[in-house]
């Protein structure tokens, strides 16, 4: 328990400090939303029939607007993150027509304060290498997700030349855990079933904007190029809540 605590305290130090890191600076560029709302665009057609969605990691909110303007009118967003600074920010950005359908407050992945079966379903973007158990963070959102609800984690791909560089990075180095391998351990300990790991045609950075539309054009043709379409920059885990 105690190597549990002492990781999450190192996270929510890192991350309520908002450090000038490679990382932090990309998410800060003014063009590089074009990776993260592909992300976005993505989770939004896989959850269009969900009326109460969780977002384990939410962090500051970035794409909230960009996400909610995507999901259905009725949507109820719920938003967690281990620091609070971050949730402050997500507040303040969020776009004043979606504050009363917006919820966020303080938790860790691997001990979420709902009842269970709360939520059509439950998803990350880039958070779940963060956790201290893998496991037990999926289970957590097994238990709160819906009988039948869907489960999906996106996250960086290990084999994407560009992630090499967080291979001793204390905090990003976990995102190299994620293997086919892993991937079904880690959901079949957790109790989710139909578990599959996709690549998502995400392989460009974000920047210089004028290439926004070349990217993808080029992203589209990629995805669908055997042994090339595993070099994309994210990867995504797919799985769902026994129905009984």
């Amino acid at each position: 328990m105690s190597s549990f605590h002492d990781h999450h305290g190192q996270q929510k130090a890192f991350f309520e400090a908002s450090p000038g890191r490679i990382a932090t600076r990309l998410f800060g560029h003014p063009s590089f939303p074009r990776t993260m709302r592909c992300k976005f665009t993505f989770l939004a057609r896989q959850l269009a029939g969900c009326r109460e969605v969780l977002e384990v990691g939410a962090g500051k909110g970035l794409q909230l607007t960009y996400f909610l303007d995507r999901m259905p009118d009725d949507c109820q967003y719920t938003g967690v993150d281990i620091a609070e600074a971050p949730l402050k920010e997500a507040r303040e950005r969020l776009a004043p027509r979606f504050q009363d359908r917006v919820r966020l407050q303080p938790a860790v992945g691997e001990q979420l304060p709902f009842e269970d079966s709360t939520f059509d379903a439950v998803f990350c973007v880039d958070v779940l290498h963060h956790a201290a158990s893998q496991p037990t963070m999926l289970a957590e959102m097994r238990r709160v997700v819906r009988p039948g609800g869907r489960v999906i984690c996106v996250e960086p791909n290990p084999l994407h030349p560009a992630n090499l560089v967080y291979l001793r990075d204390p905090i990003e180095k976990g995102l190299f855990q994620l293997t086919p391998t892993h991937a079904r351990e880690w959901t079949r300990h957790a109790g989710l079933v139909e578990a599959r790991l996709e690549n998502l045609p995400v392989f460009f950075p974000s920047f210089p904007g004028v290439l926004e539309n070349v990217y993808g054009t080029l992203e589209r043709v990629l995805g669908h190029v055997p042994v090339l379409n595993r070099f994309s920059t994210t990867q995504v885990l797919f799985a769902s809540r026994p129905v009984a």
